[in-house]
């Protein structure tokens, strides 16, 4: 791993930079891919396994507490921008979409904010290096949030029989961090016990409550002089919370299937363009 450790200078972030951009983007791609089959992807940016994966190997691969606290800063904060931004474009392109700007600025806020603080937990992680009994836990605490994650998206899968490929991704981070950490645990007692503590108690307290922002819409449609409003609010994670509007044409554009207001909204659209109507939305 020393031949591919990141480096403390700008050439390295410049580059940790452009991979954040690379990756924001393709995940607002992805959200535009079915997911309500057996096989269906999730929303990566809704995937907290996804995250912890990839800023834990940006961490490891680091050469200093500071350089993985600013690598994991610069990754997850350009991820977002081009996220947000990607996901802006396409609403504005859209036709017969009324945008009020190109960035939901308050969940983009929102996350900087949060990349911020994990540049900080990076710092900390990074003393595992250290290589005494405290390592062990640290060591511990990504695999332990990677295992609270697999297990919410097999039980997803167990009960919805969908989205099979996010859980088995997710299968595929835990064993990698695993076998990766044990093998640098000196003391692998407190490194499986700590992993199996953090996971009992962030499954019922922090974690299922750490992704809650939410989008709205009011869509208005017309279709032969008669006028159907919709009202939509998502959770980022890509779940429902509040709907109204005819149901009927919510099963006909399986809504169940889409994962953010912007989907919905470019699924209306084409239902009624269709159809010889239009749509337009509120804020």
């Amino acid at each position: 791993m020393k031949k591919i450790k990141l480096q403390d200078n700008k050439k390295s972030y410049i580059k940790i930079v452009v991979f954040g951009l690379i990756i924001g983007a393709v995940t607002e791609l992805v959200n535009l891919l079915p997911n309500n089959d057996m096989l269906g992807l999730s929303s990566i940016a809704g995937a907290f396994g996804f995250w912890i994966f990839t800023t834990t190997f940006m961490i490891y691969l680091s050469c200093s507490n500071k350089n993985a606290m600013i690598n994991t800063f610069l990754y997850l904060a350009s991820m977002c921008c081009s996220f947000y931004l990607l996901q802006g474009l396409i609403k504005f392109f859209t036709p017969n979409v009324i945008v009020d700007g190109l960035i939901e600025w308050s969940h983009l806020f929102f996350w900087i904010m949060i990349s911020i603080i994990c540049g900080i937990v990076a710092y900390i992680l990074y003393y595992w290096n250290r290589n005494n009994q405290f390592s062990n836990i640290l060591y511990a605490l990504p695999i332990a949030g990677m295992l609270i994650d697999t297990i919410n998206n097999c039980l997803k899968f167990y009960y919805s029989k969908t989205q099979l490929l996010g859980a088995i991704l997710d299968v595929i981070f835990l064993i990698i961090m695993f076998c990766l950490f044990i093998k640098k645990s000196n003391k692998k007692i407190i490194f499986i016990i700590t992993i199996v503590l953090v996971a009992i108690i962030g499954n019922f307290t922090i974690f299922p409550k750490s992704h809650n922002l939410t989008t709205e819409a009011t869509i208005v449609c017309e279709l032969n002089g008669e006028e159907e409003t919709f009202y939509i609010k998502i959770k980022d994670g890509g779940e429902i919370i509040e709907k109204t509007g005819d149901e009927k044409i919510y099963k006909e554009i399986d809504i169940d299937s889409l994962k953010s207001v912007p989907e919905v909204v470019h699924a209306l659209q084409d239902y009624y363009e269709s159809k010889g109507g239009s749509c337009s939305t509120r804020k």
